[in-house]
């Protein structure tokens, strides 16, 4: 079924809402809100409220109309497993399309990450993890899988790093940088084995309950 224009520009609209923390956990969001907001009718709106609690993002409440899910502890330990597995996949179909100008770039974040751990600016670590990922995700050559991760990545992943622990945090996120580096030099290898095992195995280390 083809999807309506308008629904995928309102569905983007909330995600990136979401994902930004405009909207936050537990808050409402109505049709009218987003009608208003950007100026569509109320069957895209509706469509993409539907989409997005489909989706398992958004909770439909009974006379009270949609709010922001909030995920427990197993939920996000679920979630991440599976964008593991997915993430794998894709680092491991992209090898024959990445060149040398994606994996330079690629080194390029990982320097930049660094930086960013080092002046615990995390906002801005997570938005150059989220552009490394990219990377490859795109030459996977699988629409379904980009999608897919897209999803999971761009809708469920939270906006920042918080910790009581800054110590802590800190290993924490230069490890999982570590993992990026790891990543790069396996895929200049074509090393698809390793690319796999070390992708699985950074979603399964990244410091989830420091989330917010």
């Amino acid at each position: 079924m083809k999807v309506d224009p308008l629904t995928t520009q309102v569905y983007d609209y909330i995600s990136k809402k979401i994902q930004n923390g405009e909207y936050e956990a537990n808050q409402r969001i109505t049709e009218s809100e987003i009608c208003n907001s950007i100026g569509v009718s109320r069957t895209p709106a509706r469509e993409a409220l539907t989409r997005l609690a489909g989706e398992n993002l958004l909770e439909k409440i009974p006379n009270k109309g949609f709010v922001v899910k909030e995920f427990q502890e197993k939920e996000k330990l679920d979630t991440y497993s599976v964008i593991g597995v997915l993430d794998a996949l894709a680092g491991s179909s992209s090898l024959e399309n990445l060149t040398e100008s994606d994996l330079i770039k690629m080194d390029e974040l990982t320097e930049m990450m660094a930086i960013s751990i080092k002046y615990k600016n995390y906002n801005n670590y997570l938005k150059l993890s989220n552009e490394f990922h990219d990377i490859y995700i795109a030459k996977s050559d699988n629409q379904v899988l980009i999608n897919m991760l897209n999803s999971l990545r761009y809708n469920f992943m939270s906006k920042s790093y918080t910790s009581d622990n800054e110590e802590e945090l800190y290993k924490m996120l230069t490890y999982s940088n570590n993992q990026h580096i790891e990543a790069v030099k396996f895929m200049r290898a074509k090393d698809s084995e390793n690319v796999e095992a070390i992708l699985r195995k950074h979603w399964k280390t990244i410091p989830i309950a420091e989330m917010e």
